[in-house]
């Protein structure tokens, strides 16, 4: 069957691959949804088992046994997941539900602002008009906040009633940093030589290198966000600290989260949002141009425009988890396509010494 493909003309042979690939997606999209939200389960697991992961690799390094370094990571994940759950949890809801209750008031402060604006504006006889604008942007800016803080906390209790999908969710992932080596290995012996090693080399690197930065990266950004809005007198600093930080986990999510704050702050105090902006802006770009290139390297070489692509897919696909791992997935098809097409020649992906352990799929 192969022989008589590669008798084919090129263009022939990809004009068949590609609706066999779009039809198998498309049956392997149907099967994931029909099987939610055991998918949604697994691929929190396996995002949370990499990051378990580090730590565990580090102390082994110190030569300490990889059964006793799982069980301290474990136990320090734990208690760290209790102590955000307790006490930094409800503040965010707090503050969340105090900023419903002033938006009104901001905005009546905006308005203001605004006119005494267009009445130096007139008294300077420039022609200028932005009361329009603003009061559109500030329509769909309040719709968008709304339904955001209607969506977390609707996220929040439904995780709070679905107790039995986030135990699942750790059992799974205590699994994958015990044994799942087994489990990759199991999986991957279906797949011919060539495309095991492919997967074996190439995925662990995209998927660690991304996750584990990003959320490295991210946890920066949200306490030196956090910190500095403190400093600066911020209303609600916390809650606007945690959002950027959330919002790092995604490519591109944080500088557009640092406007949103920034125009918020602005409607209350007009320059202790330019203030903001300004220190917001120099500390993302101190983190993600001194700090990123040192913690995450080289991620995927995928261009702007494709890795927006696959968020933009990624979020279709499954929302939230879709946009955390789009990227590192995307990097992934596309080192498999540079490798099937010879870009790299006849030289091999090298294996990544960290991916030699239990979580990864060596």
């Amino acid at each position: 069957m192969i022989e008589t493909l590669n008798k084919l003309p090129r263009w022939f042979s990809l004009g068949l691959t590609f609706p066999l690939i779009f039809l198998n997606g498309w049956l392997l999209l149907l099967l994931g949804r029909e099987l939610q939200p055991l998918v949604s389960i697994l691929i929190t697991a396996t995002v949370i088992s990499f990051l378990l992961d580090y730590p565990i690799r580090f102390l082994i390094k110190l030569k300490v046994q990889r059964g006793i370094a799982a069980g301290l990571v474990i136990l320090i994940f734990f208690m760290v997941l209790g102590t955000l759950a307790i006490f930094l949890v409800p503040l965010i809801l707090a503050q969340a539900n105090e900023l419903i209750v002033r938006l009104p008031e901001w905005i009546k402060s905006g308005q203001q602002q605004l006119q005494i604006f267009e009445t130096w504006a007139i008294a300077q006889q420039l022609p200028i008009d932005i009361s329009g604008t603003f009061n559109q942007v500030i329509e769909k800016l309040t719709g968008v906040l709304r339904s955001i803080t209607s969506q977390l906390f609707s996220i929040v209790f439904g995780a709070i009633g679905s107790l039995v999908n986030i135990f699942l969710t750790l059992i799974f992932s205590i699994f994958l940093v015990l044994r799942g080596s087994f489990l990759w290995n199991g999986l991957l012996s279906w797949l011919p030589q060539k495309w095991n090693d492919q997967v074996r080399n190439l995925l662990p690197r995209n998927f660690e290198r991304f996750i584990v930065g990003q959320v490295t990266l991210a946890t920066i950004l949200g306490v030196s966000q956090t910190t500095a809005m403190l400093i600066l007198g911020v209303p609600l600093a916390q809650l606007f600290g945690f959002g950027i930080g959330i919002a790092s986990l995604i490519p591109l999510g944080g500088s557009s989260t640092i406007i949103t704050v920034s125009l918020l702050i602005a409607l209350q105090n007009f320059w202790l949002g330019v203030k903001v902006l300004l220190v917001a802006v120099a500390i993302i770009q101190i983190v993600e141009n001194v700090l990123g290139p040192r913690i995450v390297g080289e991620l995927t070489g995928l261009n702007p425009v494709w890795m927006l692509i696959s968020l933009d897919i990624g979020f279709k696909l499954n929302g939230v988890l879709g946009l955390l791992v789009a990227v590192p997935i995307a990097g992934f098809i596309k080192g498999t396509f540079d490798t099937i097409r010879g870009v790299n020649g006849s030289v091999k992906v090298e294996a990544i010494p960290e991916a030699h352990t239990e979580v990864s799929i060596k």
